[in-house]
C-alpha cells in the first residue's frame, strides 16, 4: 500500500504522526506498505538562518500560558511515544527549505524514513538547527548518504527546483495542513490520528481494492 505522507520537520505534530503510523504498521506486519514523504512548510517566510525561537513563538502564540499548554501536551503526547520531546533545547525555529531538498536526496537512495526519523530527532529531542547545511551534513552522512551528493544537495542546491516544484504539487492538491496522509491514493486526512483510526483506515483500504479517488501528490518519491 502506497502511503503518502505530507509534513514538514519543524512539525511536532508531524513527528507525533509519523510515530503514530509507525505503530499502527506495527500492527500489521503482512500490510506491505510504501512511505513516500512529500514537503511542506508551515512557515516559508522565515529566513535562511532561522530566527530566535522564544521570539517567534511569543509573536506565533501569544500568551505564554497557552504555549505552555501547548507544549505540556505534546510532551504528554510524546512520552506514550517514545518521543523525548525537549522544547528548552530549541534555540532557532528554523526554515525547512534545506531539509525537504535533502529528503529528496535521501528519497533516491531508499533512506528517506531514516532521515525523516532523524531531522524530527535532531529538532524536538535536541535542539538542533535543522536549517543549518553543516548540521544537516552531519546527520546526513549518519544516515549513511554519500558526501558528495550531501555537497550538490546543500551547497549547489541541486534539488531546489525539484523541491519547489512538489511544494506546488502539494499545494494544488489541496493540502493546507500537515501532517497529511494519503492511503492508497483514495483516502485523505489530516492530523496525527490514533493508531486506532488508521488501522480502521488501513484495514478498509486493504479489504476494497478500488481507484484513486483524491488529488494524487507527485510519484518520484
Amino acid at each position: 500500500m502506497r502511503i503518502d505522507l505530507v509534513s514538514d520537520f519543524a512539525c511536532p505534530w508531524c513527528y507525533v504522526g509519523r510515530r503514530r503510523l509507525a505503530a499502527a504498521l506495527a500492527e500489521r506486519p503482512a500490510l506491505p506498505a510504501e512511505i513516500h514523504w512529500h514537503p511542506f512548510e508551515l512557515n516559508p517566510d522565515i529566513p535562511a538562518g532561522g530566527v530566535a525561537r522564544e521570539r517567534w513563538w511569543r509573536e506565533r502564540f501569544g500568551s505564554p500560558e497557552r504555549l505552555a499548554g501547548m507544549l505540556g501536551q505534546l510532551v504528554a503526547v510524546g512520552l506514550d511515544l517514545d518521543i523525548d520531546f525537549d522544547f528548552t533545547a530549541i534555540e532557532v525555529q528554523p526554515n525547512t527549505r534545506l531539509a525537504h531538498e535533502l529528503m529528496h536526496l535521501a528519497a533516491r537512495h531508499a533512506r528517506a524514513d531514516e532521515l525523516a526519523e532523524t531531522l524530527f530527532a535532531a529538532h524536538f529531542a535536541r535542539g538542533k538547527p535543522i536549517g543549518d547545511p553543516e548540521t544537516l551534513a552531519a546527520l546526513a552522512r549518519g544516515c549513511g548518504l554519500p558526501q558528495d551528493e550531501i555537497e550538490a544537495t546543500l551547497a549547489r542546491r541541486d534539488d531546489a527546483a525539484t523541491v519547489a516544484d512538489h511544494l506546488q504539487q502539494v499545494r494544488e492538491a489541496g493540502v493546507t495542513s500537515v501532517p497529511t496522509f494519503i492511503l492508497d491514493g483514495r483516502h485523505a486526512f489530516s492530523g496525527a490520528q490514533e493508531p486506532e483510526f488508521l488501522l480502521q483506515v488501513l484495514d478498509r483500504l486493504a479489504a476494497a481494492p478500488g481507484e484513486a479517488a483524491v488529488p494524487s501528490v507527485s510519484q518520484d518519491r
